[in-house]
């Protein structure tokens, strides 16, 4: 099954949900990215932050929300998040760093976070904050619109829309301007409308594209004598090499602009159908695990103004459930890949979660069949 949002003709079919929920597409002055975490390089070299200031990033993240700071040869420090997942006030008022500049705050799992209290703690020292709305394409909190209060917003447009690249980068202050990107070029721009088509025909979702779109990937690989590519992805490594290819930023591809197909596709897709699948699979999912032995949705209430990106899931004996769960090819994820260095903090919910809560996939394009056979595994494996 698809772990991720399926590209295809289907995207840009007339909407037959209504658009209701708020959109960062919608923004003005967003900038187009090749990802999420370019969009973070870009945003703090916009900054113009001395070699001393320091970014806090979450306990509870994944790595590529801190190697662009370091790439930058910024220092980076870590604080702790509450059960909700915002920052924790008590603990940032007693021991955040002095040479604190710029606060990174997450909306988790695609439910918007009242920041207010975080954005009051930031202006009052000087700080500013990174809202990382990569999780967050959609939606509205009690503090506003996803996006609204921080000083750079980032997004991440393949967690949400059927591309294979892409993220989102908006600087509120007039004096900060991201540079200028360079184009993609033609042999790159071929390349992802090659992709985008093999990754459609092999989840049987060409739909009218079928008819120019089959002969043109036969004769690609027939050029290149190599089979079509699986649907099923490879198990990620156990162990987490800051090093390695995960955390690695490649700069010249930050400062490239996405191609042209990633710009379509996400500009033009139904966000009616795809927040609305999002919403449907989340509560069916919720449904399905309450009141089962070890496991219990993280958050069981999904806010109004939400479009989910996974549903979080807390399982008492994560291991060794969840590396089966991988090579089985279920949709799962993990957060177990803590930048090293974490500490253990009073009160911390991150390195918990890092450990206990799984990220249930529940994308737009996954069936109802899909949607109970990922639940029936993760049961099957990790209900005690």
């Amino acid at each position: 099954m698809p772990r991720n949002p399926v590209p295809g003709p289907h995207n840009v079919q007339a909407d037959a949900e209504p658009a209701r929920l708020h959109c960062l597409l919608d923004e003005p002055d967003m900038q187009f990215t090749t990802s999420g975490r370019a969009a973070i390089l870009l945003g703090l070299e916009a900054l113009g932050l001395a070699p001393t200031d320091r970014v806090l990033v979450p306990s509870y993240h994944c790595p590529t929300m801190v190697s662009p700071a370091l790439a930058l040869g910024l220092p980076v420090g870590f604080y702790p998040i509450d059960a909700s997942g915002r920052p924790s006030l008590e603990w940032l008022e007693q021991h955040a760093p002095a040479d604190t500049r710029v606060l990174c705050a997450a909306h988790y799992f695609g439910l918007p976070l009242d920041l207010r209290p975080v954005k009051a703690w930031c202006e009052a020292r000087g700080v500013l904050m990174l809202e990382d709305c990569a999780h967050a394409m959609f939606g509205q909190g009690p503090g506003g619109p996803v996006g609204a209060l921080g000083d750079v917003v980032i997004a991440s447009l393949p967690k949400f829309f059927a591309v294979q690249e892409g993220g989102l980068l908006r600087l509120r202050a007039p004096q900060h301007s991201a540079p200028p990107l360079r184009p993609a070029g033609a042999v790159a721009e071929l390349k992802a409308w090659f992709d985008t088509l093999e990754i459609s025909a092999s989840h049987g979702r060409l739909g009218g594209w079928g008819l120019w779109a089959r002969p043109l990937l036969a004769a690609k690989r027939a050029v290149r004598r190599a089979p079509a590519p699986a649907a099923v992805a490879a198990a990620a490594p156990e162990a987490f090499d800051p090093s390695g290819n995960y955390a690695r930023i490649d700069m010249a591809l930050s400062h490239r602009a996405p191609c042209r197909i990633t710009l379509d596709t996400a500009t033009r897709s139904a966000r009616g159908r795809v927040t609305a699948q999002r919403r449907r699979h989340y509560q069916a999912m919720v449904a399905a695990v309450n009141g089962r032995r070890g496991v219990h949705p993280l958050f069981p209430e999904l806010p109004a103004q939400a479009a989910p990106y996974v549903m979080p899931l807390w399982v008492d004996q994560p291991d060794p459930a969840y590396r089966s769960l991988r090579e089985r090819g279920v949709p799962v994820s993990r957060w177990d890949w803590l930048w090293p260095g974490v500490p253990d903090m009073a009160g911390d919910q991150g390195k918990t979660w890092s450990h206990h809560v799984l990220q249930v996939h529940c994308h737009q394009d996954m069936t109802d069949e899909d949607r109970d056979w990922v639940i029936g595994s993760v049961l099957a494996l990790c209900e005690r």
